[in-house]
């Protein structure tokens, strides 16, 4: 069922956990096609916990792991039975836009990995990409992994993240990283 709201709908599973903080909502034109604006209506979380914890280990303060769920409106509507052939523009363009986005946010060597699919909890087909990318932090770089996924439920939807896959030892348990890959998938399978 599509979202009447603005805003995309976000899994229960990440409101309801409080280590996720949402920290961002934004609503703006990210692309155009011809005669047709792109509005995407976006939401992003950090793991607050996980900052906090190493902020008090005397680690830097910091978002060492996100997730971002983004709804795109399209004015004028699209005509029906089109989405199909759009599909393929708003993967291309999510995709640069989230590699922006993890420069924007201080991660270096950001590199566009492989594009698989993979089904949503709603039994829709996901286009996912894989992303590598190093962070900086005091003379060291950590090596950090994302995900971003676009498909189409009624609407289409644009959802992933970042985490640092080593390195936290200093300040945390690493065993934690080892989860961060199938939470990270986890919920991008259940927005909608």
């Amino acid at each position: 069922m599509p979202n009447t709201g603005t805003q995309p709908a976000v899994p229960d599973s990440l409101r309801s956990d409080n280590r996720w903080v949402r920290t961002e909502e934004t609503t703006e034109t990210v692309f155009s096609l011809p005669n047709v604006d792109v509005t995407g209506h976006t939401v992003v979380y950090e793991d607050a916990d996980l900052r906090e914890r190493i902020v008090s280990a005397g680690g830097p303060d910091r978002i060492w792991r996100f997730v971002f769920v983004t709804r795109l409106e399209f004015s004028p509507s699209l005509p029906f039975g089109t989405t199909s052939l759009v599909k393929p523009r708003i993967v291309t363009e999510s995709k640069r836009e989230f590699a922006e986005e993890l420069r924007e946010r201080g991660f270096e060597a950001v590199e566009i990995g492989d594009t698989e699919s993979v089904r949503t909890d709603n039994r829709k087909r996901a286009r996912l990409t894989r992303y590598r990318a190093r962070l900086s932090v005091d003379g060291e770089t950590l090596p950090v992994e994302g995900q971003l996924a676009a498909w189409y439920d009624g609407e289409f939807y644009v959802a992933g993240g970042a985490y640092p896959t080593d390195g936290l030892e200093r300040w945390v348990d690493d065993a934690e990283t080892e989860r961060y890959e199938k939470e990270l998938l986890d919920i991008i399978r259940a927005v909608g």
